[in-house]
């Protein structure tokens, strides 16, 4: 079977990434096996009820064009990924949150897979994290004993990450948020563990 990727605001990094997976790049979302959130900005904080920190900074209108595309492959039933801010923006849609800033998370670091224990090497370069909704399985996660601005409902302060979300899952939506820069050639093990996520969770 021919694998077919609708990649979302792309580039050349992404689309070496999916061939290299033996994808075929595919300019539309009908018929593709698989769609991708990309990076960029961060997710309008209005799309899961808070107010915007004085760190964040969003981009309106790819929100609400990407929310078409998010429903439209809901409808249709195709698997979705995100990476970096794609990553962020499918755990938005999805019902989770986002910490609106961290730190410790614009380098190298080590990611722990949360079912075997695995290691592996990543990079990112984001300054927000993911706070999964209750439907969302945790796939893995890092320790970097950093911190995080955490919004109670009326301000915003900072406590102590006992948890770095790296990667989550959402089964109902087939959903995949993976925060890390699978498409850096460089990193050749992390290529390896976003090709097996790929698999094991959306079948592809």
């Amino acid at each position: 079977m021919i694998k077919k990727v609708f990649i979302i605001q792309s580039n050349p990094s992404y689309n070496h990434l999916f061939e290299e997976l033996g994808f075929t790049l595919h300019d539309s979302m009908e018929g593709a096996n698989l769609v991708v959130f990309t990076g960029g900005e961060d997710v309008n904080p209005a799309l899961y009820d808070q107010p915007v920190h004085k760190s964040t900074w969003y981009n309106l209108f790819r929100d609400t064009k990407e929310a078409v595309y998010f429903n439209r492959a809901l409808e249709l039933g195709i698997p979705m990924v995100g990476i970096c801010r794609g990553g962020q923006f499918l755990n938005v849609m999805s019902g989770g949150e986002m910490y609106q800033d961290v730190s410790k998370h614009t380098s190298d670091h080590t990611l722990i897979d949360a079912e075997t224990g695995e290691t592996v090497w990543v990079t990112s370069t984001h300054h927000q994290m993911m706070k999964p909704s209750s439907k969302a399985l945790v796939v893995s996660f890092a320790d970097l004993h950093g911190w995080r601005e955490v919004w109670d409902g009326q301000v915003f302060y900072r406590e102590e990450s006992d948890m770095d979300y790296e990667v989550l899952f959402y089964e109902e939506n087939k959903a995949l948020c993976f925060q890390p820069h699978p498409e850096f050639q460089e990193y050749s093990q992390m290529r390896e563990y976003f090709k097996k996520v790929l698999n094991k969770y959306l079948g592809v």
